[in-house]
């Protein structure tokens, strides 16, 4: 839980250019980051990870006052940033802490906060060789390179030698349960084969992924719905049960919030593609709207993502809807004009364009004598 950092009430009812920002980050993490239980507050899916990002703008902005935040000031922090789109998440939550401070009358407006543009989302996704590669390096034994000051009277120093143990082989539970459910990688990292208190629960009975901790107050944009295990995963996660694990995602016994190894292998296993170990979650969306009997309402519900979003950003995978037009090219009757196949009888206008009535034209004589059909030609004797 993270701690009350404010020692003193905020003083209210000043001018802006009085307002320190440091006020307004420390009043921002005290309402929204400081959570009791039973308090009625709802807390951040990731609060530590908020915590970083308001740390950092304390950093930067923490001596400035509330009238410094303009266009220039802004921008220079968007230089000052590893990335532009490092830059705009930690803007975001500065408006979000203006904006509080402008509801409690901390400040007396609101200064316009200027974000750079919002970067283009990643369209890499693995594909079963990706995945085939990395499962396979996570069973490659180790490398050690001898330390330069405990092997220099060895002769050793700098060299590498093959250990007999998989460093990485911990990630694979993670690859497969990400490639088969596409669960963000907190619940998976946090899952328990045993129910207990504050973390997802796998059971591995009913075969059923509680992908949120019992009594979680879950955020609207980060669902977690319960799933049914796929049954190949399911047997995986039986087996690493009977190992003995208590959690699917272990090192050396003990569960693992996050691994920078993750992000390491994906690098060196798919170098030509632009990928994070978000990207796992990203190609189950895009393998399962590439199937074209999946509902993809059954598909949102079982990612926990919203029908809009999927149609948004996964729908242009999903092209079986076309395949009507397609056999229509195939058979190469497109611009053909195609007759009626109900059994109607056909129709031809026999040259006269369409909407001739057959009236005189205005310019045309009227006939002298009308024709007659040949029916009412015959006598009423001869009829």
């Amino acid at each position: 839980m993270i701690e009350h950092v404010s020692e003193e009430p905020i003083q209210r009812d000043r001018k802006n250019n009085e307002v320190p920002l440091a006020d307004v980050l420390s009043h921002f993490i005290d309402v929204k980051l400081t959570t009791e239980p039973g308090d009625g507050k709802k807390a951040y899916s990731r609060p530590d990870e908020v915590l970083k990002y308001v740390t950092d703008l304390v950093d930067w902005w923490g001596d400035k006052t509330v009238t410094d935040v303009n266009r220039v000031t802004c921008q220079k922090y968007w230089k000052a940033c590893t990335t532009l789109n490092a830059a705009r998440n930690r803007l975001e939550y500065l408006r979000r802490a203006l904006t509080l401070a402008l509801e409690d009358s901390i400040i007396a407006a609101m200064p316009k906060v200027f974000l750079p543009e919002k970067a283009k989302p990643r369209s890499d996704f693995l594909e079963r060789k990706d995945i085939a590669r990395m499962l396979w390096a996570c069973l490659t034994l180790g490398i050690y390179t001898h330390n330069a000051d405990k092997s220099k009277d060895t002769g050793l120093a700098g060299t590498q030698v093959r250990t007999l143990y998989r460093p990485r082989r911990h990630l694979m539970p993670y690859i497969i349960m990400a490639m088969y459910t596409g669960t963000r990688s907190n619940r998976m990292f946090t899952a328990s084969f045993i129910r207990q208190k504050g973390r997802p629960w796998i059971d591995l009975e009913e075969g059923v992924f509680h992908r949120s901790a019992p009594d979680e107050d879950v955020p609207k944009n980060k669902q977690a719905p319960t799933i049914r295990i796929p049954l190949r995963l399911l047997r995986h996660m039986r087996r690493w049960y009977r190992l003995g694990r208590r959690y699917p995602i272990e090192y050396n016994g003990k569960p693992i919030t996050r691994s920078k190894a993750l992000g390491k292998l994906m690098k060196e296993c798919v170098p030509d593609k632009n990928v994070v170990p978000h990207s796992f979650r990203h190609t189950a969306a895009t393998w399962l709207m590439k199937r074209s009997e999946l509902p993809i309402h059954d598909i949102s519900g079982f990612l926990g993502m919203s029908m809009e979003m999927l149609d948004k950003v996964y729908g242009h995978h999903r092209t079986s809807h076309q395949t009507g037009i397609d056999d229509a090219i195939t058979a190469g009757g497109i611009g053909k004009i195609k007759k009626r196949d109900d059994g109607g009888e056909e129709f031809s206008y026999d040259g006269k364009a369409p909407g001739d009535t057959g009236r005189n034209k205005p310019d045309q004589p009227k006939p002298s004598r009308i024709k007659l059909s040949v029916n009412s030609q015959k006598t009423r004797k001869a009829a």
